[in-house]
């Protein structure tokens, strides 16, 4: 069994094996990958690119194609906020994440855990019952990016901060940080 360490132990020069290491970090890098995706996307719509835009729906849609100065702010708020996501995820398995106090990684990191899969949880289960039919359609609502989120851009943000919860439980219960 491989004994590589990608953190160091406490107190001694022992190595952890690498299944150990694997274990506890797979986790946050899954969901540092998915947040690198989401801010590639809104990079890319916040230099102007429009592919899939129709997928946010409504008034962001149309908002990024009228390139007004409000869709660009957004765009760039929104990378920026999913760009610190990868950053966050990192810190909790990288040596460097160690500058943060771990109350406020933890603190921090459950926050955005509940939002996320909040958001995606609760956003899939009312583009759900719209869909079926048990809820009536609102008025002006774009049922082409209602489905685009229920099928893709929701359920992501479930699993993104399902993943960042798993990681934070393994960053609590890592005894070498």
């Amino acid at each position: 069994m491989s004994t590589v360490s990608s953190q160091p132990t406490t107190g001694s020069n022992t190595a952890v094996p690498a299944t150990s290491v694997r274990r506890r970090t797979w986790a946050a890098y899954t969901a540092a990958w998915l947040a690198g995706i989401f801010a590639a996307i809104s990079v890319y719509w916040a230099l102007g690119g429009m592919i899939g835009i129709n997928t946010v729906g409504g008034d962001i849609a149309a908002m990024a194609k009228s390139g007004t100065v409000t869709a660009f702010l957004m765009a760039w708020g929104a990378a920026v906020m999913k760009a610190a996501g990868v950053v966050f995820a990192l810190a909790l398995v990288q040596r460097w994440g160690r500058v943060f106090p771990r109350w406020l990684m933890l603190g921090a990191g459950w926050l955005a855990a509940v939002v996320l899969t909040a958001y995606g949880v609760i956003n899939v289960a009312l583009e759900f019952v719209v869909t079926v039919g048990i809820m009536a359609v609102p008025n002006g609502a774009d049922l082409y990016a209602l489905h685009w989120h229920l099928w893709l851009w929701d359920p992501l943000f479930a699993v993104w901060g399902i993943l960042l919860a798993i990681a934070l439980v393994h960053y609590r219960t890592n005894p070498q940080r």
